[in-house]
């Protein structure tokens, strides 16, 4: 897991009816409270809502619309190589996940959208929340409602202490890992909303991405995939049984039967 740096963001709020909701969040996660600055990582109680900003990238996590609804609408259905990674194939059951590095959960709810229950573990409070705050504003939207029925949960903590919690009482098929990489400038350039998490999360190192991975395998009832930019080394120097490979990225795939 990578390591949190939290003292890296402070909150505000530019929406005086949330203004106890902030206040409250900002204690429970003892970051500071200030006053909106284009000077600083914030985390901004905005009208519109959750929203990560640095005075030059605004990020904001929405599954209707954006992005994340471009990728679902336009992904390329069960058919792409994030769907064959996890197991999706013709005329089977849909694989069971568990998202232990959901992040900003794009690629849970590409998932989600094709029909998996997914349950995602996201370490750190201030992702979680921008992520939880995007499920409430879509929570009235139909399709919406039916990936929640279907299954598409967030759960904020420690992934390997969740994984271990899981494996004893309802293991997935797949864990799904998708760890901070340090990205180098051989690798495909960053974008900025990216930096900015990287500047909030820090990276992954060798030691945790081998606890990371050992949690994982323990928990799969039939595959850990691990998504890499491609180039980049096996996640604790562990070769895959088999690789899933695009133009940009790799899913590299540890079979457990």
């Amino acid at each position: 897991m990578p390591e949190l740096a939290p003292s890296n963001c402070k909150v505000c709020c530019s929406d005086p009816q949330k203004l106890d909701l902030a206040k409250h969040f900002s204690r429970l996660h003892k970051l500071p409270f200030c006053k909106p600055s284009e000077d600083l990582l914030l985390l901004d109680f905005a009208s519109d809502g959750l929203s990560l900003h640095d005075g030059k990238t605004h990020l904001r996590v929405d599954f209707l619309a954006g992005e994340t609804a471009h990728r679902k609408k336009y992904g390329g259905g069960r058919g792409q190589a994030l769907a064959r990674a996890v197991g999706i194939k013709p005329g089977k059951p849909l694989p069971s996940i568990v998202d232990a590095t959901a992040g900003l959960a794009r690629d849970a709810f590409v998932l989600a959208s094709l029909g998996c229950s997914v349950r995602m573990i996201e370490q750190s409070p201030i992702v979680a929340a921008l992520v939880e705050d995007a499920i409430l504003r879509a929570a009235d939207d139909p399709v919406f409602q039916q990936m929640q029925t279907t299954g598409f949960s967030l759960e904020q903590g420690n992934s390997i202490e969740i994984l271990a919690e899981i494996a004893c009482n309802n293991p997935p098929d797949t864990v799904y890992l998708d760890p901070m990489f340090p990205h180098r400038q051989k690798f495909a350039a960053v974008k900025k909303n990216m930096q900015m998490l990287q500047q909030l999360l820090g990276h992954s190192h060798q030691g945790e991405d081998e606890n990371l991975l050992k949690a994982a395998l323990s928990c799969a009832l039939k595959r850990v995939v691990v998504k890499r930019p491609k180039g980049a080394p096996n996640l604790a120097d562990q070769k895959p049984s088999a690789v899933i490979q695009t133009r940009k990225t790799r899913y590299d795939l540890y079979l457990r039967c």
